[in-house]
């Protein structure tokens, strides 16, 4: 089985003192929020309901990744009918045509999808 939340996620804390010692510890934490701007996908045993292994964590805004993550772990058997974009983003813009003139604000690009397709 897996699973699919919406949530926020904290890096956590750590802080030693001048000799080195750890005087405070937070450890990263996942917490659901329905106002939350992440998403985590994982595995859960079926029987006990319990998360197996780590979760993988992407921003709301990386739909690209996070719904590659679902495909690669439900795995169809039949091919899925997702167009590839990555192949018609490149395509593009090798023909010239760049859709970061379209799509999204200039500062945003490091994080688009688009923009990492269009460089590899």
């Amino acid at each position: 089985m897996i699973f699919v939340s919406k949530g926020n996620m904290y890096l956590g804390e750590t802080q030693k003192d001048k000799n080195g010692n750890v005087v405070k510890h937070i450890p990263p934490r996942f917490e659901e929020s329905e106002q939350g701007s992440c998403v985590a996908i994982g595995k859960m045993n079926s029987e006990t309901n319990e998360q197996i292994g780590s979760a993988d964590v992407f921003g709301d805004w990386q739909a690209a990744e996070f719904l590659s993550k679902i495909l690669e772990l439900v795995a169809p058997r039949r091919k899925t009918n997702l167009p590839n974009f990555q192949k018609i983003f490149s395509d593009a813009y090798k023909d010239g045509v760049d859709f970061c003139d379209y799509c999204c604000d200039v500062s945003q690009c490091q994080n688009c999808i688009v923009n990492k397709w269009k460089i590899e």
